[in-house]
């Protein structure tokens, strides 16, 4: 009996090393796949763009008065963003930039008038809020645009342009942007993304020298697919018991 229970005890001192170390959380690196959102990041992006100006005149500016003209012009969109992204569990907060250009532009020539609207560089600066699953990101941003746009009215004589009834403005109009897109983890280091973003420009005036008034409104829809480099993210650090 006292060969048995010295047996037993020497087991069991043996074994609660063993035992004490299987108990203890392992803090360690997250199966592979398991994606970090945390950092820096900056990459690029290419897309579809489509617009929509509507141009009206008030009493005299055209050749109807009052008349309203809509252009809906379509292009692309390139450019890259840069950001910053803190992630807290399964939320995301973060801020990021656009800039690019905006291939667009539109005129029509109804009735004897001109209208036309141009786009050119533009960017964003914008808040994001997310939820992460693992290496995937669904987020929803928005904040303040702004993009160079030139708006083209004037009242034709004749198919001609008369320089008293000739109206643009040309300058960078700034409104704001809302979007939403998701984006997924390829490495620890790089993302792909797909992000749908609409800018809106409010409205604007321009003037010819007879005094007559036309006013622009402008927007425009994107979508693009685009990549990011990331700093500081990686496989998470997770507890396993």
């Amino acid at each position: 009996m006292n060969k048995l229970l010295f047996g037993m005890a020497a087991m069991v001192a043996l074994g609660s090393p063993a035992v004490a170390a299987d108990m203890q959380p392992m803090i360690g690196k997250a199966p592979p796949g398991f994606h970090n959102w945390t950092g820096l990041y900056f990459g690029g992006h290419c897309g579809g763009a489509w617009g929509e100006t509507k141009t009206s005149g008030n009493n005299g500016a055209f050749d109807q008065a009052p008349v309203s003209y809509k252009l809906q012009p379509g292009g692309f969109v390139c450019g890259g963003q840069v950001g910053f992204n803190v992630q807290v569990g399964g939320w995301l907060w973060g801020i990021e930039g656009d800039f690019g250009y905006l291939g667009l532009q539109k005129s029509l020539t109804p009735s004897d008038n001109f209208v036309e609207v141009k786009y050119g560089a533009y960017g964003t600066a914008t808040g994001r809020l997310g939820v992460v699953w693992d290496r995937a990101l669904i987020y929803a941003k928005a904040g303040v645009a702004f993009a160079r746009i030139r708006n083209t009215a004037t009242d034709l004589d004749s198919g001609i342009v008369d320089a008293s009834d000739f109206s643009e403005i040309n300058k960078t109009q700034i409104g704001w942007a809302a979007g939403v897109g998701v984006e997924y983890g390829v490495s620890t280091s790089w993302s792909v993304k797909l992000e749908y973003l609409y800018m809106d420009f409010g409205k604007d005036t321009s003037t010819n020298i007879d005094g007559d008034v036309f006013t622009h409104r402008n927007s425009v829809h994107t979508a693009k697919v685009g990549f990011n480099w990331h700093f500081g993210g990686g496989p998470a650090v997770t507890a396993r018991y």
